[in-house]
């Protein structure tokens, strides 16, 4: 009777071993593919010169340009205000950019990051 239960036990225990191996191996194929399609989109990102590392587009010249650029005047009901690309606080007479959503930037800040970054 007991080399019985030792069959039985030694049986489960192939099986129970049989089971994780066969959910490594689905494991580590779909690892495999998620590995293969992150190569081939770093590969088609780094042959587009155009395209960031983050995978965004730098805004054309054209457009950029083509938004408002007004000089900082500080008004006394204003706290610290301040651009948040360099984290500068403005000065009288800086050159800020005004984006469609009205938000403001140093002029050469926000050129650097839509011409070149995003």
């Amino acid at each position: 009777m007991c080399r019985l239960r030792n069959r039985d036990t030694s049986s489960n225990d192939d099986t129970g071993a049989r089971a994780s191996i066969s959910r490594i191996v689905v494991l580590a194929e779909a690892l495999f593919e998620v590995l293969d399609e992150i190569h081939q989109q770093s590969v088609v990102l780094s042959s587009h010169p155009s395209v960031s590392s983050i995978g965004s587009v730098p805004a054309p010249i054209n457009v950029v340009e083509s938004l408002p650029v007004k000089l900082y005047e500080k008004s006394h009901k204003e706290d610290t205000t301040q651009c948040y690309i360099c984290l500068v606080e403005y000065e009288d007479g800086d050159s800020v950019r005004v984006l469609p959503c009205h938000h403001e930037f140093h002029r050469t800040c926000i050129d650097k990051w839509l011409k070149e970054i995003h």
